[in-house]
């Protein structure tokens, strides 16, 4: 059975119509965010379904090759799965998922939004897509070229959610500030404001890459981890203190929104 009849068969096995096809959908949501093998009675659970049929669903989708069986009545991704999900992951780059997301919020705000990516083998972030709203900036936001993880909230969005070895030699190799010469944070002092971006799931910066710029970023995540981030700049002037939360909370929203849709797990 080819993989375009999937879903006749899904159907045809329980005469559920469409809504054995989207319980057949959820149980690959459950396999793909489960992180390992899984029993019939995790995904009755997970389903809310009698365990006869997850047993069924799964079944069916082993003989597909989308779940493979195990010892001990586990159950895990198959073969199948990995193939499409591969074809899929090939066909369209992170950036291109994003432009959507930076596009809308530049709409809300009517100003610049920029997805960044981050960089491990060089200790950088680099912009790789950007969406202008009405308003024009005074300064040049330049694309895909090495920017500090230290200075600004762009880098720092994402410098907080990187392990602290990782954090320490970035900063040990960090430079004097891009917009203002100043000296880079002591280590006590990044790591108290990197908590503080933790918590509130968002930073903010003003004159640290750029003079006269504020930037509001949040991180975006995938399977492993942090891979970059969506920021908000703008000068300082034009954006007042007040709207400065609302602007925090819906970027990073809609930074949360766009791991999810990158195959970020719990995030």
């Amino acid at each position: 059975m080819t993989d375009t009849n999937l879903s006749a068969a899904v159907a045809a096995s329980e005469g559920a119509g469409t809504g054995t096809v989207s319980r057949a959908l959820a149980l690959l949501t459950v396999l793909a965010d489960a992180g390992g093998s899984v029993t019939v009675k995790q995904v009755s659970d997970s389903m809310q379904v009698p365990p006869s049929t997850a047993h069924r669903l799964l079944q069916l989708l082993r003989k597909e090759g989308f779940v493979d069986a195990a010892a001990g009545g586990q159950y895990g991704i198959g073969p199948q799965f990995y193939r499409v999900a591969a074809r899929v992951v090939g066909g369209k780059s992170p950036t291109a998922v994003a432009q959507p997301a930076i596009e809308a919020i530049a709409g809300i705000f009517n100003e610049t939004v920029v997805f960044g990516l981050y960089l491990p083998t060089e200790g950088s972030l680099s912009f790789a897509a950007r969406a202008d709203g009405q308003q024009k900036l005074k300064y040049q936001i330049d694309l895909h070229q090495p920017l500090s993880l230290v200075w600004g909230a762009s880098g720092k969005s994402v410098l907080a959610f990187l392990p602290e070895p990782v954090i320490a030699s970035i900063l040990a190799a960090e430079g004097p500030s891009p917009a203002t010469g100043a000296s880079p944070p002591l280590p006590a002092a990044l790591a108290a404001e990197l908590a503080e971006i933790r918590a509130r799931g968002w930073a903010v910066s003003e004159s640290e890459k750029l003079p006269d710029a504020r930037g509001i970023a949040a991180p975006v995540f995938g399977p492993a981890g942090v891979i970059g981030c969506i920021c908000l700049t703008s000068p300082k002037a034009r954006m007042p203190h007040a709207s400065i939360d609302a602007i925090g909370q819906e970027v990073a929203a809609r930074a949360k929104a766009l791991s999810h849709d990158l195959g970020a797990v719990n995030k």
